[in-house]
């Protein structure tokens, strides 16, 4: 009976061994499967991100060019509305010149209210001059201050507001959507 129980116990252990191994193998080679195509995934997916990467840093570079090209065309009008307006400018000084007879415009009191710097303030209490003619500056004891003065002021002061307008409008633009069909121009 022990000569049984031996060659029942031999025959048993060899099936488990036999079994184990084909286990082993059938496992392995399942496995091994499992990662070749883990592996052939992961070249996939690596292969579409750098795509993506490379699409999105093209994309990047695109809206770059056309931002920095949109601030050269914004710049370009820029300055030349500010040529424009200088030559403006210029030639009505030269107008000015020739059409005011510099005759008194204002009193010697309405010179010293305009010119004291108390008159205006800003939001932390300091006091703001007021800006000076172009032809030769009212004192604050200037008896008058000559129609000459008062045109030019007003014509630096239109000069210095157009340009400003236009510096804010050149902003406005930057800021707004860009379109495919864009037309800047605020003259």
């Amino acid at each position: 009976m022990i000569s049984l129980f031996i060659k029942t116990y031999w025959s048993q252990l060899s099936t488990l061994a036999v079994g184990l191994l084909v286990g082993c193998f059938f496992t392995s080679w399942f496995n091994a499967g499992e990662l070749a195509i883990a592996k052939g995934d992961n070249e996939t997916l690596k292969a579409k991100h750098s795509e993506q990467v490379a699409q999105t840093a093209s994309a990047a570079l695109k809206r770059i060019v056309t931002a920095n090209e949109r601030a050269d065309g914004l710049q370009v009008a820029l300055d030349n509305t500010e040529q424009r307006l200088t030559t403006s400018k210029l030639e009505k000084q030269h107008e000015i010149k020739r059409t005011t007879t510099g005759g008194a415009c204002f009193n010697n009191a309405t010179v010293r209210l305009l010119n004291a710097g108390n008159i205006h303030e800003t939001a932390r209490g300091q006091a703001t001059g007021l800006p000076t003619s172009t032809s030769k500056p009212a004192e604050a004891d200037a008896a008058t201050a000559t129609d000459t003065d008062v045109a030019n002021w007003i014509n630096d002061t239109k000069a210095q507001y157009n340009v400003c307008r236009s510096r804010l409008d050149a902003l406005i633009d930057w800021e707004s959507p860009i379109t495919s069909t864009e037309d800047i121009s605020h003259d």
